[in-house]
């Protein structure tokens, strides 16, 4: 636990620092950047008791000649974990790299990544910090059907002069940069995602694409999703479907997977959240379903500090428990 102690009075030390906001960084000069963000959490319930420090990252970004800018993210997760069911802990200081990559803005409708970047899928994977969530679990649909990161390149912008409707065409043929932190291992990833913003409340999505595991199984994805946003309510809905040849097996297999959440606003610093979730997965060696509802409650005392608390109630009753975490956005 010492790093984490480090790590917090590192980045404390900026709090008094001239200009410095809490939340968006510490501005060494237009080309570096400096920022940091962590989440504690505890879960308890029949299956699970626990105490985890999941999320400790450095980020480095800014501007550089020529419209060209860049990120670095470097994360440990989970950094510490307390396992009082089996009385058992563990501690994982290793920083891998989450995110890196060089971006070149040619204009508004053309732009150009390269490296690894977070995938263009939906809402939820566009906010991999955990402190910018409404809960502090994450839906299974955003964890198992497609890859989080992408490792290679991501041609997008705007369609139209009105900025309505934004693409991404996104690739990758590599191994990722660190292929030992990404959910899904793979070494081909293509993609095409579209986002429509229908009017200043609704938003409205789509995106196909294909990948390739370590486990000799070819993957062919189809999502949508759409978003309600007009203060007080935010409504959101994630689905997919993914149609799985395994190549080892010689056979089809599927999954089905996605989520409809609500949050309502009491005032700009408390919110109630509520989520369903659903996700059936048909491969072999797994052949799962599951109906998860999370009720739950959101603290914001500013932008950049959150207090989440939340209880799953699961098809399965003894995944049933209760989430609470603290995050910060440095």
């Amino acid at each position: 636990m010492r790093y984490f102690f480090i790590f917090i009075l590192f980045f404390t030390t900026y709090l008094f620092a001239d200009k410095y906001e809490l939340g968006h960084g510490y501005k060494v000069n237009s080309a570096l950047n400096m920022g940091a963000y962590f989440s504690l959490d505890y879960a308890n319930g029949e299956s699970i008791d626990r105490l985890r420090l999941d999320d400790v990252a450095v980020l480095a970004y800014g501007s550089l000649p020529s419209n060209f800018s860049y990120l670095a993210e470097f994360e440990a997760a989970p950094f510490y974990v307390k396992d009082y069911k089996n009385e058992t802990s563990q501690t994982n200081t290793t920083l891998h790299k989450e995110r890196m990559y060089l971006n070149y803005s040619y204009s508004d409708m053309f732009n150009f990544r390269l490296g690894k970047f977070i995938t263009p899928i939906g809402y939820w994977n566009l906010e991999p910090i955990n402190v910018l969530r409404d809960t502090s679990s994450n839906p299974l649909y955003s964890e198992d059907m497609f890859p989080k990161f992408t490792t290679g390149m991501d041609t997008y912008g705007y369609l139209d002069e009105d900025e309505q409707i934004e693409y991404h065409l996104f690739a990758q043929f590599t191994d990722d940069i660190d292929k030992d932190y990404i959910n899904i291992q793979n070494d081909l990833f293509i993609g095409i995602s579209l986002d429509y913003e229908v009017s200043d409340e609704i938003d409205m999505g789509s995106s196909v694409g294909y990948y390739e595991t370590y486990e000799k199984k070819e993957i062919s994805l189809a999502e949508a999703n759409a978003k309600y946003d007009n203060y007080p309510l935010l409504l959101q809905t994630e689905w997919a479907y993914t149609n799985i040849q395994n190549n080892i097996l010689h056979v089809n297999e599927y999954q089905v997977g996605g989520y409809l959440q609500g949050m309502y606003s009491i005032n700009p610093k408390n919110a109630l959240v509520s989520r369903y979730e659903y996700f059936k997965d048909r491969q072999k060696d797994v052949m799962s379903e599951n109906h998860i509802g999370i009720i739950g409650y959101s603290y914001r005392p500013m932008y950049a500090v959150s207090f989440k608390g939340e209880y799953q109630f699961n098809s399965d009753s003894y995944l049933d428990k209760a989430i609470i975490s603290f995050s910060v956005l440095f």
